[in-house]
């Protein structure tokens, strides 16, 4: 039953058909059926076929923690799953074999990334925009494997929330030089990509990689070895705070490094969002590092973007163990907050509307209202994981690892 089993309601709901109360319940350190029932249906493993397994690594993935709960009821000096079958010598020498390929995956953004940049460096006029175009290309390929096949892994993320993260990913690259052009007076021509943003976003990749892959091993040693519900929820939010902690600093090791990279690349040519496409055709090594220091700053541009990161890496990791939802809408929230400068600057142009250049303007470049915004969502998606991922339900299935 407890295999089968596609939600806690229905091992609950078992529960209570065979006579157990809250009273029975009580005696294994519940407070009532539901709590056991959900204790129940996180620690018994999901059979693969009847969930519904998407693909090759997720086989992998599930049988993977299967093997990691067995070996932990055998240390407890128990048997939980009474499946009959030992550990596979192929299964557990595939076992790194998978591991590298996450990490290769998760390598790749960055590496793709850098080596663009490298190009840029060293090409000049057309030969620069064909590699700056080509390397885009190569990026989001990269990325989409990446996503697909490193955890954590959110395949049933929709379609709604994967349009926000795109939005809030094309502004965090292009959203102050498009600010600058819809502003009255502005350019009319294309602007330059913050490019430090690119780098430093592609190369955080891989330690949320790591960190997810973290979080999700320790949070099922501990779901196997707490004795109930509260224990195992003192035990895992702390963990998350710490691993959302470590990947903060992480990000924010990575856009510094990026920004001084680009920075001894670049020299003192910065390209101003103004300039238009002379940031890509202006000779060696210009337009790499995208106005540092114009009214916002670099480091505000810089904690902008580790914000966002953050806030895609909550999202991304609630979405695997099931919530959807409330990154959508904190997408949604973060994406409108964003997007609400531009279109004051866009209705500054109407006759008689100049006026609105001036709020649009001091919240995008004085305030930093699309980094404040990024970083209160991020505070909200981290309040909210907390209180989903410290549910051992949560931790049932593979939980995109």
């Amino acid at each position: 039953m407890c295999e089968r089993a596609v939600d806690p309601l229905e091992i609950a709901a078992a529960l209570e058909a065979h006579g157990m109360t809250d009273r029975t319940a009580a005696r294994y350190r519940h407070r009532d059926v539901f709590s056991l029932a959900e204790e129940m249906y996180a620690r018994v493993p999901r059979d693969s076929a009847a969930c519904g397994t998407r693909d090759a690594w997720d086989t992998h993935a599930t049988q993977d923690t299967r093997d990691a709960r067995d070996t932990l009821g055998a240390a407890d000096g128990g048997d939980r799953h009474a499946s009959g079958t030992g550990h596979d010598t192929s299964r557990a020498g595939a076992r790194p074999l998978l591991r590298a390929r996450w990490a290769v995956f998760a390598l790749l953004p960055g590496a793709v990334c850098a080596l663009t940049v490298a190009g840029l460096a060293l090409t000049e006029d057309g030969v620069r925009l064909a590699v700056a175009l080509a390397g885009a290309l190569a990026l989001a390929a990269a990325l989409h494997t990446a996503l697909r096949h490193a955890p954590p892994r959110a395949a049933r993320s929709g379609a709604p929330s994967r349009a926000w993260a795109c939005w809030l990913l094309a502004y965090a690259v292009l959203g102050d030089g498009l600010l600058r052009a819809a502003l009255p007076g502005g350019t009319d021509r294309p602007w330059a990509p913050s490019v430090v943003v690119v780098l430093g976003l592609a190369a955080a990749v891989a330690p949320g990689t790591a960190c997810a892959r973290l979080f999700t091993a320790r949070a099922r040693r501990r779901l196997g070895t707490s004795r109930g519900l509260a224990e195992f929820a003192a035990s895992v939010r702390p963990l998350l705070v710490a691993v959302v902690a470590l990947y903060a600093a992480a990000v924010a090791l990575a856009l510094a490094g990026a920004d001084t990279v680009l920075g001894a690349v670049g020299g003192n040519l910065a390209a101003d969002p103004e300039a238009g496409p002379a940031g890509l055709t202006a000779g060696p090594a210009a337009g790499l590092v995208a106005d540092p220091t114009g009214p916002a700053g670099s480091g505000a541009v810089c904690a902008g973007a580790g914000a966002l990161a953050v806030l895609l890496w909550l999202g991304r990791m609630l979405a695997a163990h099931g919530s959807t939802r409330a990154p959508a809408l904190v997408y949604a929230a973060v994406g409108t907050a964003q997007a609400a400068p531009l279109a004051l600057a866009g209705a500054a142009r109407l006759p008689g509307c100049g006026f609105l250049a001036s709020p649009a303007e001091a919240a995008a470049f004085t305030w930093s209202a699309p980094g404040l915004a990024c970083g209160a969502g991020a505070v909200v998606l981290l309040a909210h994981a907390v209180r989903v991922l410290g549910r051992a339900s949560a931790h049932a299935t593979g939980g995109g690892s």
